[in-house]
């Protein structure tokens, strides 16, 4: 389409006609400004028209809010990550926290590398083609919209920085300094250091010497090392995805094994189908009710919730042995649970039993 208005073009000039009789009859067959006039100076020009610096700047846009955001995922995750490590190496023994060490404590750990894995190496890729552009066109780095937006970066770490060194001035002079804190203070202050002292730097290179400042590589394999170090790190905590797996599959066997103790005593000492359990005296050494022959029977009279009574991974039904006015619950575990608070449902890894005695119940 562009050959033929230039051949127009070339054809009406030939037959002496005049800029603007071109131009009004293009624009009234429907063609846009824009393009004729673009047209009209390719049929003169050697060279191609300049670009302003905000071309393109929807694209420009959306380029920059989502490098700029996938950052600051990635900067709010190495923060928190940061904080879980410190907080395990260094437990604060005045603080009653039972989340380190634990399932939640693993929790957050996970939950940060998956922010981190998606939202690096995205930070990266449009990073990659921004410096590529900035490097081709340099005029782009006056942008508008990367100006806002490195701006409004700056100002964010800034307030960080600047609140990370009240804190500890505060501290200091409260006289509760610990190596706990300042290793905290210390984290903030060199991940939100780290880009604030990059994106400060690059807005004062002249544009000749964007293309051939080291500061990009520099900033680029820091920042990718120390991204490393965060995950690698947290996937030795936490485990593989398979033991990932295993622990939610430990969580459930515990949680079916409380369900069926409960419902146990339910069949012993509640109302079942109906039927009221008469009153025991205190000091009684006898169960209002027998204990229930197999999972099958408890099951078949449970009042509060269905119950699963085998293995969710393996089907493997679960075990169940009565002693009297006790009885054993057991099932294999895959790995070992040694967690601060419940203790009672602790175990090792391998099959494991845990007996309740039912007259001990009659109370709870």
């Amino acid at each position: 389409m562009q050959n033929s208005l230039s051949s127009f073009i070339a054809h009406a000039r030939s037959k002496n006609m005049d800029h603007q009789t071109i131009r009004m009859l293009l624009l009234s067959a429907g063609w846009k400004e824009k393009d004729i006039a673009a047209a009209m100076a390719s049929e003169t020009l050697t060279m191609p028209i300049p670009l302003p610096s905000d071309t393109g700047s929807a694209r420009d846009a959306f380029f920059h809010l989502l490098a700029f955001t996938t950052l600051y995922a990635t900067v709010i995750s190495l923060v928190i990550l940061a904080f879980t490590y410190i907080g395990r190496w260094f437990p604060d023994a005045a603080i009653t926290d039972y989340a380190y060490g634990t399932a939640a404590d693993a929790s957050t750990i996970r939950w940060s590398i998956a922010v981190i894995v998606l939202s690096f190496p995205i930070f990266l890729f449009l990073s990659r083609i921004l410096h590529r552009e900035f490097c081709a066109k340099p005029e782009k780095l006056n942008s508008g919209v990367r100006r806002w937006l490195t701006y409004l970066t700056l100002f964010v770490t800034a307030c960080a920085l600047i609140g990370d060194g009240i804190t500890l001035l505060f501290t200091l002079l409260s006289g509760e300094l610990t190596l706990r804190f300042v290793l905290k203070v210390f984290a903030v202050l060199v991940l939100s250091g780290l880009p604030f002292g990059y994106y400060f730097s690059v807005l004062r290179i002249e544009h000749e010497q964007y293309k051939s400042s080291s500061i990009h590589s520099r900033y680029l394999w820091s920042s990718v090392v120390l991204t490393a170090l965060f995950v690698v790190y947290g996937i030795f905590i936490v485990g593989s995805p398979m033991q990932g797996r295993a622990e939610k599959f430990d969580e459930q066997r515990i949680s079916d094994l409380r369900a069926i103790q409960n419902e146990i005593l339910n069949v012993v000492y509640g109302e079942a189908r109906g039927v009221p359990v008469p009153a025991i005296p205190a000091g009684t050494k006898v169960l209002p009710k027998p204990l229930p022959k197999d999972l099958e029977t408890v099951a078949a009279n449970a009042l509060y919730q269905k119950l699963r009574i085998s293995d969710p991974e393996t089907s493997a039904p679960y075990m169940y042995t009565i002693n009297g006015s006790s009885f054993e619950l057991c099932a294999t575990f895959a790995l070992t649970r040694d967690l601060g608070y419940d203790i009672f449902w602790n175990h090792p890894a391998g099959e494991h039993c845990f007996e309740f005695d039912a007259l001990d119940q009659r109370t709870k």
